[in-house]
């Protein structure tokens, strides 16, 4: 990595717009060139409320998601939310019904769904 690499990377903001619709071609791209190269490329699938439930976190305003392995020596992700410094939120100060303030565990999530070729899952074909 350069110098200049890294002032590239300085100088980037973390927003909630990052991110950007890449099209059918280009992702069905990616997907092939990272199963060309590697063998495997299995989905794993993780539910609307668990992203809803990360993204509701005060001061969140994305998602960091970590390759990672399972109790099974499997592959899969941990998806932690994000602030606008880039600090993952491992935990918040919220107000209880009674007024106080309380510290809240911020919600580092797993226990996707990986996909079974044939059991009904949309499946990139090569």
């Amino acid at each position: 990595m350069t110098k200049n690499d890294v002032l590239v990377q300085q100088g980037q903001r973390l927003h909630e717009n990052i991110g950007e619709h890449i099209g059918i071609e280009l992702g069905a791209k990616m997907v092939k060139d990272y199963y060309d190269r590697f063998g495997e490329n299995k989905a794993h699938f993780v539910g609307r409320t668990v992203i809803e439930k990360i993204l509701a976190q005060p001061d969140c305003i994305g998602i960091n998601m970590y390759k990672a392995l399972n109790a099974k020596g499997e592959q899969t992700y941990v998806f932690v939310g994000v602030d606008k410094r880039g600090k993952a939120i491992l935990e918040y100060t919220a107000v209880n019904d009674n007024g106080t303030l309380s510290k809240e565990i911020g919600m580092v999530a797993n226990k996707f769904s990986p996909q079974k070729p044939g059991d009904g899952w949309f499946e990139w074909s090569f």
